[in-house]
């Protein structure tokens, strides 16, 4: 591809994971990249190997890797990339990472070498090899900080906040195995043992649900990414009562909301990590939620309430539900609705057949 519009989101399948690349055009007339998270280490082989060759091709670089959080279906292909690049299979084309250590490791006198990957946890593997190569940054990835700028293109930190991240630190304070998967662990977000695609959606009372008590995702780093008009806003699988209160001393309110292009639904689609009251500060038309809805039983049906039902939507502006897949359960979603529901709260599915749906500006 020699030409390109000004901005494109690239949403890579990583069946219940997370992947995600804006390509655009900077201030110095370049083509730049970054890239939100990677799926598994398979994400890598099947998807990002390629796209990350066609880039280097291209005599590009990926300006920023931001590494949402430790699990292995945001971390994993990451993981396989630099396998990769310790097989001299590949160059490093990473210019600068967003990651948080989920450990201090200087009190904990960090010498585990690494030359059996295999041996040791995800998130360590990470902080060794940015350390090695002196790339860990100097400062935390933290809603406090300012706003960050990549050559025309802003950043907004909107998760995690200090205390969070402390929490996190904390859970991991001794030498023990990092949480690889938060569904081999005890956790607020553990999915139930069947959906709830059979409740009207008409019927949701979104009053009582629970968030998500994970210290894993709620040291999730979340970002909103502006480019001249647009705005992406990557939820990754953070808290939503973070995000909320963010939004809000930033001062948004359900009468001055944040207005975004496209959502990156916050875990998938799981309620514990969404709310009414986050969506409240949102004006959006567009949502994505990248998941393949055969893990986990997400999305969580409830969460379309929590956005389609919001007591401050305007119900004249349609909605637009983007899935990475088009698999018989997502299909399946609404059809105790009738296809009346359409009509009737104002939205409509996009379904994908390929491994990554680009939307363009």
């Amino acid at each position: 591809m020699t030409e390109i519009s000004n901005i494109q989101l690239y949403s890579y399948q990583a069946e219940c994971g997370d992947a995600f690349r804006i390509r655009y055009i900077g201030n110095d007339n370049k083509a730049h990249n970054i890239f939100v998270d990677s799926g598994y280490e398979r994400t890598y082989r099947h998807i990002l190997q390629t796209e990350i060759e066609a880039i280097s091709k291209a005599n590009e670089f990926i300006d920023l890797w931001v590494v949402s959080h430790i699990h292995d279906d945001h971390i994993g292909g990451i993981i396989k990339y630099i396998k990769a690049i310790k097989d001299e299979e590949i160059s490093d084309i990473v210019k600068e990472w967003y990651y948080n250590p989920p450990r201090n490791y200087i009190p904990l006198k960090w010498q585990n070498p690494i030359s059996s990957a295999s041996s040791i946890d995800q998130g360590d593997f990470l902080f060794d090899y940015l350390y090695q190569m002196r790339k860990i940054l100097p400062f935390d990835v933290v809603n406090e900080l300012e706003e960050l700028d990549f050559f025309g293109l802003k950043i907004e930190i909107l998760s995690p906040s200090v205390e969070n991240l402390q929490k996190l630190r904390d859970k991991y304070k001794k030498n023990i195995p990092l949480e690889r998967s938060e569904y081999n662990d005890v956790s607020s977000a553990k999915s139930s043992s069947s959906n709830d695609y059979n409740i009207p959606l008409s019927s949701f009372n979104l009053d009582n649900i629970k968030e998500d008590k994970s210290e894993e995702n709620g040291s999730s780093i979340s970002i909103l990414a502006t480019y001249k008009d647009s705005k992406i806003l990557f939820l990754a699988d953070s808290h939503p009562s973070v995000i909320t209160s963010c939004l809000k001393k930033k001062g948004y309110s359900n009468k001055k909301p944040l207005k975004c292009d496209y959502v990156i639904v916050s875990h998938h689609g799981s309620e514990g990590n969404n709310s009414s009251d986050l969506y409240s500060l949102i004006k959006c038309n567009n949502y994505i939620f990248s998941t393949n809805g055969e893990k986990h039983n997400l999305p969580n049906k409830s969460v379309f309430a929590q956005i389609l039902k919001n007591p401050h939507r305007d119900i004249k502006e349609q909605y637009s539900i983007y899935f990475l897949y088009n698999t018989d359960i997502l299909n399946d979603i609404f059809r105790i609705d009738g296809e009346e529901v359409y009509d009737k709260w104002d939205f409509k599915t996009h379904l994908s057949d390929n491994k990554m749906f680009i939307l363009m500006k």
